[in-house]
């Protein structure tokens, strides 16, 4: 029986190699060439293992599936791809971002291709439920927009509530994870029931997801992290860190977070102090408490498909994976 991180390398490496497939043409190069170049950056392909994971849970044929996990990341990269631009971040997993090694113009091309072939991978599912993984597949396409929007939105807002931060972050991020998770079990053929519960827990790993990515922009080895690093103060994006703080930082407080957010462009010490002030308000503490509780939330959605003797193990490996995870 093969260990969980055997699983995973597994399934990763089964991935991989579904990806290369998937775009395998080599021309017209301005095209496939950056393209292939943002599937090789490498990432924790959590999405289409998921999935997998979802469909083996419930007893599902996890290679007929593999098609759709393959479409999921390939949508997930395009989102990177376009928020690269839009964030005009310069590096993404340690490396030039598609923007900066090339241009603009070929970045928001090569984003459009991988939803091109997210939705051809997509079709090439075999599965009497195409057509209603198909539609779900676009309703959460639609969401990543309007999450994306609200999120560039919210950086000229001063006045974002928690509650608004929430259901941002639950479009952009957790909706994706939701859907791996849903589609998961439909394509194992599981009941409304399952279906729901395993929906459950893909959004509330995808919470915990994002408020943790917040947290780890600031509290990451920038070596590690991949990208630059305190970019979210720098864009003044409303990450749960500046939502929380605030609304709970005193007059002092923010009074000096505003001043250091107003200076154009935030330098690295700024980042640093900025920092400090979210540790001295409480707010470092309430994301890694909001972490843990959208993964227990995960965890508890399990508790009605167990009882149907459903694989769930590896699922909750998965929310130790992530709870654990430094960048």
């Amino acid at each position: 029986m093969p260990t969980f991180e055997e699983k995973l390398s597994d399934y990763k490496h089964q991935i991989v190699e579904h990806i290369g497939k998937a775009i395998g043409k080599e021309t017209p190069v301005s095209l496939y060439e950056p393209i292939k170049y943002t599937m090789q950056g490498g990432g924790k392909r959590l999405r289409p293992v998921l999935l997998l994971l979802a469909v083996e849970a419930l007893n599902g044929d996890v290679q007929a599936a593999m098609p759709a996990a393959v479409a999921v990341e390939l949508l997930h990269n395009f989102t990177l791809v376009h928020d690269d631009i839009m964030d005009n971040d310069a590096t993404r997993r340690g490396r030039a971002t598609v923007h900066e090694k090339w241009d603009t113009s070929v970045a928001l091309l090569a984003g459009d291709g991988l939803v091109a072939l997210a939705y051809q991978n997509l079709l090439n599912t075999r599965s009497p439920h195409t057509l209603r993984i198909s539609k779900l597949f676009t309703s959460a396409l639609i969401d990543l927009c309007e999450g994306q929007a609200l999120d560039r939105e919210f950086e000229t807002r001063s006045d974002v509530s928690m509650d608004e931060y929430l259901d941002m972050i639950r479009k952009k991020t957790a909706r994706l994870l939701s859907l791996c998770a849903q589609m998961g079990a439909i394509l194992a053929d599981g009941t409304e029931d399952q279906i729901q519960a395993l929906k459950v827990y893909g959004e509330s790993l995808g919470m915990a997801f994002q408020i943790q990515d917040d947290l780890l922009d600031i509290t990451a080895d920038p070596k590690k992290l991949g990208k630059d690093f305190g970019s979210d103060i720098r864009q003044k994006k409303k990450t749960f860190l500046l939502v929380h703080a605030l609304h709970h930082a005193n007059a002092r407080q923010k009074q000096q977070l505003l001043n250091y957010l107003n200076h154009e462009p935030v330098q690295d010490a700024e980042v640093l102090h900025i920092r400090d002030l979210f540790n001295e308000i409480g707010t470092l503490q309430e994301a890694v408490s909001a972490v843990k509780q959208y993964l227990t939330l995960a965890e508890d959605s399990l508790n009605p498909i167990e009882k149907v003797h459903a694989k769930t193990d590896c699922l909750k490996d998965l929310l130790q994976l992530v709870q654990g995870r430094q960048a």
